[in-house]
């Protein structure tokens, strides 16, 4: 039988047990605290790539190389620090820009008109923050950091792409990831980062199977992708790669706003001043070499300009009679006789017969790679002449 403990005893074992319970709350406040700092460097480091800065108000005005003009990395309207918005329309792109005190802030939007590529950049204080880039009714949204004090070295922290029912998205800070399947979310995805790739991946059934889907970013081309497998419905392990495509391409070299709006307002001035009577190869911001037959295709003994031999091909047989309707016989009626997407294969027809790469398009470069035509060679589409390229625009209009 043990004896009672004394009055000093038990003082001493309840200092003893309030000191391990200080203790572990000492350690919990601690790792609490710890927990709350990487959270809200977390916070900081997102908050400001999904804080869209707004459009500033201002005058709206027609860009031009006589009335702007850029001062360290400032622009001025007439001698005055603009704010506003300033909008621009050449032959091949058309767009705006908005500036606040002479700096880019908020959106500026570029639109390509020779093949459809619309991009929205959005700037903060000449930051960029965001570029969404739509093409072939894909639309893929990249978030830069702010991280970096640097204007040019912008890193890329989430990427998210929709098409149809379906959108992705990769958080690269949190590792966290979404896939929508024809409207579904799929649960259970699994998120890495292997070399330059980066993925989110799950897996959904369809007809009767079961298929593995990933959502691909290659950090050094820029590229995303959509690779699906199916799989063994039981271990659910790759059995046959069942398709690939490639979504987007996005330029990993970034170009400073300041450097690109210098560029824009350049081209003004360039059209705004009518060159020789007779085109000259590789003026206007054009390369020379890339198109050899732009220029020769326009000469008189051929009435058409991409007319060929070779009518054996129904393709380049439609090409040729739109073509001559159109821009020959001005009937624009023609048009109206064909579905958006044959449209779409028309004109894409044309950059295919040019030797155009279709790096952005796997429908068109899986198309017309089995063309026993077709040498791409070129990947750039400033190879048509004028009269093609206005043949381009006119086909775009009533593609909408």
């Amino acid at each position: 039988m043990s004896s009672p403990q004394t009055a000093k005893e038990r003082k001493y074992l309840n200092m003893k047990k309030l000191s391990i319970v200080v203790l572990i709350l000492a350690f919990m406040a601690s790792c609490s605290n710890q927990n709350k700092d990487n959270n809200a460097k977390d916070t900081r480091y997102q908050s400001a790539t999904y804080t869209k800065p707004q459009n500033p108000q201002g005058a709206t005005v027609a860009l031009n190389s006589t009335d702007f003009r850029v001062d360290n990395d400032f622009i001025y309207y007439k001698g005055a620090i603009f704010t506003g918005k300033i909008t621009f329309d050449l032959p091949q792109k058309s767009g705006y820009f908005f500036v606040s005190n002479g700096k880019l802030q908020g959106e500026t939007e570029i639109n390509y008109k020779l093949t459809g590529t619309k991009k929205v950049q959005v700037y903060e204080e000449g930051k960029l923050m965001q570029l969404t880039q739509t093409e072939n009714n894909v639309t893929t949204v990249v978030d830069y950091s702010d991280d970096p004090a640097s204007i040019d070295n912008r890193k890329i922290v989430k990427v998210a792409t929709k098409y149809d029912k379906n959108s992705y998205s990769m958080d690269f800070v949190t590792l966290d990831g979404e896939i929508k399947k024809d409207g579904k979310t799929l649960k259970d995805l699994e998120v890495k980062e292997e070399d330059y790739q980066k993925y989110v991946s799950g897996v959904f059934e369809e007809n009767g199977g079961v298929y593995k889907i990933y959502y691909n970013f290659n950090n050094s081309t820029g590229e995303v992708s959509e690779t699906r497998y199916k799989l063994d419905s039981k271990k659910q392990k790759s059995e046959i790669l069942s398709g690939v495509r490639k979504l987007s391409e996005i330029n990993m070299v970034l170009e400073n706003g300041m450097t690109l709006f210098r560029r824009i307002m350049s081209a003004t001035g360039e059209s705004a001043t009518p060159a020789a009577t007779t085109p000259v190869p590789g003026q206007s911001g054009q390369p020379a070499a890339p198109a050899p037959n732009a220029t020769n295709s326009a000469n008189t003994t051929n009435p058409n300009p991409i007319a060929q031999s070779n009518q054996n091909d129904d393709d380049l047989a439609t090409l040729d009679r739109v073509y001559d309707e159109v821009m020959h016989k001005n009937n624009k009626d023609i048009l109206k006789t064909f579905s958006k997407q044959k449209l779409g294969y028309i004109r894409n027809t044309l950059f295919a017969k040019k030797g155009y790469i279709f790096t952005k398009s796997r429908e068109y470069a899986d198309y017309f790679s089995k063309k026993s035509w077709y040498n791409g060679r070129y990947n750039t589409d400033e190879i048509l002449n004028p009269e093609e390229k206005k043949f381009v625009l006119i086909i775009r209009e009533y593609e909408q």
